[in-house]
């Protein structure tokens, strides 16, 4: 495929999925269950990508379907202590995401114990517990930005920030990338593109913050502060791309998969927002958003 019918698709696909997906995160309707819909189907599938990515050979592959159900497990809990004051579920405590956590791991190891070959235990449960810890836990603190006070202007900001990095830093790797990184783990990438989605990213977020000002009167960030935050929120997107670009590079595989054209696979779209959503959050909780 030319690059100028790839970049047709990857527009085309992105008009498609991305209403469905602003909504999902948008909506109150139904107690904001589908943020819930939204975080288990992204992260799941992502971590369906990591575990097939991973799979070796029956001695060096992941406990797959242990995974899959802890990672519900883990945005079911996410969205309990997130939404607990709501009707139809008690007051949550947070401990009981980490008593899913400690289940986990002992069901796991039980299992590997008596039903998989001991060759290759330290791989396959490594790979197992690490696709559930960073894929499924730091996408699911959506959930918990969702219900911060004006949450669903964070995530705008987070969302806006990170696709505008990531289109900024392809279309400029696209046609002005001329001095290319040399990064082992991603040696095709350019310095141009680099730099293309810092400076579309503090712009972005400026204007994106401002916007939300006008709208809604709620002021979320003063311009310096917003613009470190794009600056920080543009690395970290690459630093996610690159954690992707080298689990995929030890699987001498291009992309994670091809459930959306155009971008490949589920996680190679929401690799940046996997490693920001987390840092993002915390970084608010510190500033005392609540």
């Amino acid at each position: 495929m030319s690059k100028g019918n790839a970049t047709l698709t990857r527009i085309a696909s992105a008009l498609v999925t991305l209403p469905v997906y602003i909504f999902g995160l948008a909506t109150d309707m139904f107690y904001s269950l589908p943020v819930l819909l939204v975080s288990v189907v992204i992260s799941l599938i992502c971590l369906y990508e990591y575990y097939q990515i991973s799979y070796r050979d029956e001695a060096h592959g992941p406990i797959m379907w242990f995974g899959i159900a802890a990672g519900f497990f883990v945005n079911v809990l996410m969205y309990l202590y997130a939404f607990g004051g709501i009707r139809f579920v008690r007051p949550f405590d947070a401990r009981a995401i980490f008593v899913v956590f400690s289940l986990f791991m002992t069901a796991i190891l039980i299992y590997h114990l008596f039903k998989r070959p001991l060759r290759g235990g330290v791989y396959s449960l490594g790979v197992t517990v690490f696709g559930v810890m960073y894929i499924v836990f730091s996408f699911s603190h959506v959930i918990l930005l969702k219900a911060l006070n004006n949450g669903i202007y964070y995530i705008l900001i987070l969302n806006v920030v990170v696709m505008i990095n990531d289109a900024a830093a392809y279309f400029g790797g696209v046609f002005f990338g001329s001095h290319k990184t040399n990064f082992e783990v991603s040696p095709n990438k350019s310095w141009e593109g680099y730099f293309s989605g810092l400076l579309f990213s503090i712009i972005g977020i400026i204007i994106t913050n401002h916007i939300v000002l006008i709208l809604s009167g709620v002021k979320l960030f003063d311009m310096i502060e917003a613009a470190v935050i794009g600056i920080v929120l543009s690395v970290l997107g690459h630093l996610g791309d690159l954690v992707e670009s080298a689990i995929k590079r030890d699987s001498a595989i291009k992309d994670s998969g091809s459930i959306i054209p155009g971008h490949g696979g589920m996680w190679d779209v929401f690799d940046a927002l996997i490693f920001t959503t987390p840092l993002f959050y915390y970084y608010l909780i510190i500033k005392g958003i609540v």
